[in-house]
């Protein structure tokens, strides 16, 4: 048997992915160490990274790569989802809260100017 046969080092490959993206995103989320957080922002892709929209693209490839893992990795993979709409439900009911955790990226806030949030806030009889 060749080595490219026997698909252990695509698991070991995947789960070496999954963690150094694990562990950028938790280096995100803290925003620590600061030299790590710095050398991200200054990068071109970290001001996409510290957006909402960034992190929920690489937390849903996370999720692609757990998913590869087999049953344990199915398992995480699925637990891994209900938080990221969890999150996101959460999001859409509390988006003052929202807003605090995540940072505004250039198109979403072009999409806010474009969107009537605050009249989503009041009710009907208080437009009026």
């Amino acid at each position: 048997m060749t080595f490219a046969s026997v698909p252990r080092y695509l698991h070991a490959l995947v789960g070496v992915m999954t963690t150094l993206m694990c562990l950028i995103m938790l280096c995100v989320a803290l925003e620590a160490p600061k030299a790590i957080t710095e050398r991200l922002e200054n990068s071109s892709i970290g001001e996409k990274l510290f957006s909402f929209r960034g992190r929920y693209l690489v937390d849903l490839l996370i999720v692609l790569f757990l998913f590869a893992m087999g049953f344990w990795g199915i398992l995480m993979a699925c637990g891994t989802l209900s938080l990221i709409f969890g999150i996101r439900f959460l999001g859409v009911k509390q988006p003052d809260a929202f807003n605090e955790i995540f940072r505004q990226s250039d198109m979403e806030s072009q999409a806010d100017e474009y969107t009537l949030e605050s009249e989503y806030d009041t009710h009907v009889s208080e437009k009026r």
